[in-house]
């Protein structure tokens, strides 16, 4: 933590000392005043059984066991839902889960030499300071000011063991490349094409993306001419809100000085924001803007809400796991889930959400057992990109044809230890629901038991019969979406 005190020493504009309480029901308040007769529309709170599902599903990645959501229905604590959420932010599970989804973030538009970078050990390290509950400012500083120098005695070592070092290595160490992902992952801003021409949406200029590009360049940074490339101009560091480091700083020092810009900046509410609307936008299946579309001429929805909770969210030390139990605490993520017709509803309900490949690898090998070769197709086949809204996200033939046909997955599953498991069971009842809590981690609804039961009455082999309820509830929507 020695650079970010380090950091927020030199910082040349004061840190935000202000602090002041903003709670769930706070949240919910501020909401719904924005709501306004839309209201009228709000859905209804989900039970027990679907908390303890999508819960455990957003924090930790993971299905809740059998004899876990039993004992969560049968709590009768009033707080049992808080503490249930506190128990999953305790959990390593967490960490891993999260820093998988910003590995994903980072990594997913990289054209950088697989051989020159170590995701698994960027995932690695995220895991770690997220468990151990690093803000996101000591975070996203180490990602920044990474300097990672090859080792030219060792062929492809380009300093990727070492995890912060990867974000700089997924760019390639390129000033453009870094000036770009820095702006879209950490302040949710798209200047990308900004690069050769002024944005055509938002009020970024040129002269703005090469003077931003400018603070990775280890020596005079030279912005080409638009119309001969040939033709460079040397363009000194400034910061897109125009703050501009010390003129005799080097490469590194610039490096740090873009990282207290980012996150330290009073005016700079781009990088709070940027976090809260991208968990938000996971939580609840929409953003209050495109994760990726927060600059000055962005369509944004509730815009006074999030700006309440980024800014409770500086005055926390950019503590992530506060927002998750800010959101996750309040009435707005614990209603049922439907799809919005307008941006007028948007935010009644939560919105259904496709399960990212990590977790329905998860949910699988949950019931077969670690298999890395199923893992690694899953994760393939189901592979998105982590920065697209939930209706930009679309099902294949493909992903459907792996669930129901792939020999290997079918083979694990008819041999799983949960098929012996439910073959053990005299009673039929016991053996649908205990499939259906193993499966979808919830109890099966009458109808779906009697339809179950009646299949296994008129099956003349019960092995086989339970093969095919597992291929069913596998193949259902519901195992790969967020309810």
């Amino acid at each position: 933590m020695q650079l970010l005190g380090y950091i927020r020493q030199t910082m040349p504009t004061r840190r935000i000392a202000q602090r002041i309480n903003f709670s769930s029901a706070d949240l919910d308040q501020a909401l719904e005043q924005e709501l306004g007769p839309a209201t009228e529309e709000l859905a209804q709170t989900i039970d027990d059984e679907t908390f303890i599902r999508r819960a455990s599903l957003d924090l930790t990645g993971q299905l809740p066991a059998p004899e876990k959501i039993e004992a969560f229905i049968k709590d009768q604590s009033r707080g049992k839902r808080s503490a249930l959420i506190d128990e999953l932010l305790e959990s390593p599970a967490y960490g891993r889960k999260w820093a998988r989804y910003w590995t994903s973030v980072i990594f997913y538009e990289s054209e950088a030499n697989k051989r020159r970078v170590d995701p698994q050990a960027l995932e690695d390290w995220l895991a770690e300071q997220f468990n151990k509950g690093a803000p996101w400012d000591y975070i996203t500083v180490m990602l920044i000011s990474a300097t990672p120098e090859r080792n030219k005695a060792v062929r492809n070592d380009y300093g990727q063991d070492f995890g912060p070092n990867n974000f700089v290595l997924a760019c390639e160490n390129k000033s453009t490349e870094l000036a770009s992902q820095t702006a879209r992952i950490f302040m949710g801003i798209s200047i990308k094409c900004a690069e050769c021409h002024d944005h055509p949406f938002d009020n970024w200029k040129r002269e703005q993306f090469h003077e931003l590009a400018a603070f990775f360049h280890p020596y005079t940074y030279k912005m080409p001419d638009q119309d001969d490339p040939k033709i460079q101009t040397a363009v000194q560091p400034r910061f897109l809100l125009g703050e501009k480091p010390h003129e005799k700083m080097k490469s590194d020092a610039r490096r740090v000085s873009i990282a207290a810009f980012l996150a330290y900046n009073p005016k700079n509410y781009w990088f709070a924001r940027a976090y809260v609307n991208r968990i938000w936008s996971e939580l609840i299946g929409d953003g209050f803007y495109d994760v990726d579309s927060l600059g000055p001429d962005s369509e944004v929805i509730h815009k006074p809400v999030v700006n309440r909770i980024a800014a409770n969210f500086r005055y926390k030390d950019f503590d992530p796991k506060w927002v998750f139990r800010l959101i996750m605490n309040s009435r707005i993520y614990q209603r049922e889930m439907r799809t919005s017709s307008s941006a007028a509803d948007l935010f009644t309900a939560v919105r259904p959400s496709r399960l990212r490949p990590d977790v329905i690898a998860d949910s699988v090998e949950n019931l077969i057992g670690e298999d890395q070769s199923v893992r690694k197709e899953i994760m393939q086949t189901f592979d998105m990109n982590p920065s697209l809204p939930q209706d930009g996200l679309e099902g294949s033939i493909q992903q459907a044809l792996l669930m129901m046909n792939n020999q290997q997955l079918q083979e694990k599953l008819s041999q799983s230890g949960l098929k012996q498991q439910l073959l053990k069971m005299s009673s039929n009842t016991e053996l649908v629901q205990s499939l259906f809590l193993h499966v979808l981690a919830r109890h099966a609804t009458e109808p779906e038991l009697e339809r179950n039961l009646s299949y296994l009455r008129e099956s003349e082999k019960r092995e086989e019969a339970v093969d095919d309820l597992l291929w069913v509830l596998l193949n259902s929507t519901e195992f790969r979406t967020k309810r």
